[in-house]
């Protein structure tokens, strides 16, 4: 007899397992017969398969966390849990609940047909952050990607208010995340999220616009997207002298960044100033406190931009 089989004790397996989910192959490899799994997921058993392979270690319908692992469990040890679960499991309140489990995996995935889940390939796999044990997409990635997928304007406007005011994350940090994503699904959210920034902004851009006026500055396009000299995406800055090259950043989502927003904005200065362009970051306090030192940094660093050859970048 295999001392191992001898051993194992049926009841403690399920505790064995992330909300109770394994698949057939651990389940042997722990030493439990084929012909025993089979026994147990028949009709009236203790367990159920929920796909081939994969077995519920539970008879009660499975749960939105156990669907959320088993899709997890089928899609590999890469994929990122995104969508509605992530924002639930980020405390979004805006979230609803429904529609299929929404799991981002690599691009050479092969795509496979599981009841209630939506794989989603993408050359784009976010950093993972674990909560309630699964690998979920930050809060920016997955608010994006449940309103890519959204029906209704007032869903998508519940789902970027939410994630702005209590997520603590900033239109820009949002903005850029719609650049980095696929072009399918975005005119609803871009559409939305423009109204959202302009009431978020409309004050510290009331300082910044007075005060390039008064700086004797060339006027500057606002909220322009720069692309480098392969086409990608770097940034959106606030204010784009195109002539030669000066990005202007106005922190003003809120008067205290989030660890989100200041990381969003170091990565977006990283990226411009790789390409060559000179970049000022302007915090909302100092336009209101101090608009002649302000005013005088412009100047200066339009006065550096202008004397170096412009970088070969474009503005949309």
């Amino acid at each position: 007899m295999n001392t191992n089989r001898a051993l194992l004790d049926l009841d403690a397996i399920p505790t064995m397992f992330n909300h109770h989910v394994a698949t057939a192959a651990d389940l042997i490899a722990l030493g439990l017969p084929g012909s025993t799994i089979e026994e147990r997921c028949r009709d009236g058993g203790p367990w159920q398969r929920l796909q081939p392979g994969l077995v519920l270690l539970g008879n009660a319908p499975p749960s939105r966390a156990q669907r959320i692992q088993a899709a997890l469990t089928v899609a590999g040890p890469e994929a990122v849990l995104t969508g509605v679960d992530a924002l639930a499991l980020h405390g979004m309140s805006a979230a609803r609940l429904e529609g299929p489990v929404h799991v981002l995996v690599p691009p050479r995935r092969q795509s496979r047909l599981v009841d209630g889940v939506f794989f989603d390939r993408t050359n784009v796999l976010p950093v993972a952050q674990l909560r309630s044990r699964f690998p979920v997409a930050p809060l920016a990635r997955a608010t994006i990607d449940t309103c890519r997928r959204a029906t209704t304007a007032e869903h998508v406007r519940a789902l970027l208010t939410e994630t702005v005011r209590h997520g603590r994350i900033s239109p820009a940090t949002l903005r850029d995340e719609l650049a980095r994503t696929t072009t399918r699904g975005t005119a609803l959210p871009r559409r939305i999220l423009a109204e959202i920034d302009d009431g978020v902004r409309s004050v510290a851009q009331g300082w910044a616009r007075r005060l390039v006026h008064r700086a004797g500055l060339p006027p500057p396009r606002w909220r322009v997207p720069i692309t480098g000299p392969t086409g990608a995406h770097l940034a959106t800055p606030d204010a784009w002298w195109d002539d030669v090259g000066l990005a202007w950043e106005v922190d003003s989502y809120g008067f205290d960044l989030s660890t989100a927003d200041y990381t969003a904005a170091l990565r977006r200065a990283a990226h411009l100033t790789a390409a060559g362009i000179v970049v000022i970051h302007t915090p909302p306090t100092q336009l209101r406190d101090e608009p002649s030192v302000v005013a005088d940094l412009l100047r200066a660093a339009h006065t550096q931009a202008a004397a170096r050859p412009r970088p070969p970048v474009e503005a949309a």
